[in-house]
């Protein structure tokens, strides 16, 4: 067993590779079709899947692909190889979209690859039990420049006007929005 943690940009989930898989045919059993109670397959592209968003994403659509590719060289009879798509009630909390690579056996099919599009979760959970951001940097064409108020406090003069309250309102100004921030700041300002 073996497992791939690849992480994607989660406003962009293309993959730069998608065009070398694209053409590849699967066989796709789609949540819709179980949850009609069939079992037909579609036996069509990745690429169409994927424009089609049977398949969530091309990065999803690529790893597919490359399961495929993978099963069919070690000897995995395609015509005994399909994509089961997990349905609602499968579906693990955090996933976007999950595929099972199942091979259909003496014992009826049985899944032998996972592939999954967790999005954000594990990351998210890493940083909120260690309290450190978890993220990644990719340089981007033109940088993208935001202005965003955020509270600062003078902690001594703070500390002395608020005394025991001190703690409770700083973590309240800290909750406003920035509009509530904004309207504060012109309050203050206007004495």
């Amino acid at each position: 067993m073996a497992e791939i943690e690849h992480y994607v940009d989660p406003l962009n989930k293309n993959h730069d590779r998608f065009s070398e898989i694209k053409d590849v045919k699967l066989r796709f059993l789609p949540k819709d079709v179980q949850a009609a109670g069939k079992s037909n397959i579609s036996e069509i592209t990745i690429g169409e899947a994927v424009s089609s968003k049977i398949v969530d994403n091309e990065t999803l659509g690529y790893f597919l692909g490359r399961i495929y590719l993978f099963l069919a060289k070690i000897g995995i009879e395609p015509s005994r190889l399909r994509f089961r798509q997990h349905m609602a009630n499968e579906m693990a909390h955090y996933a976007a979209d999950c595929w099972d690579a199942e091979i259909e056996t003496s014992y009826g099919w049985i899944e032998c690859v996972g592939c999954a599009d967790r999005s954000a979760y594990d990351l998210t959970v890493h940083s909120n039990a260690t309290g450190k951001p978890l993220v990644a940097r990719q340089l981007l064409p033109e940088p993208i420049i935001t202005e965003k108020e955020v509270p600062s406090f003078n902690n001594k003069l703070w500390g002395k006007t608020f005394v025991k309250d001190a703690g409770k309102l700083k973590g309240l100004v800290e909750g406003l929005g920035e509009a509530e921030l904004l309207k504060l700041k012109d309050e203050l300002a206007a004495g």
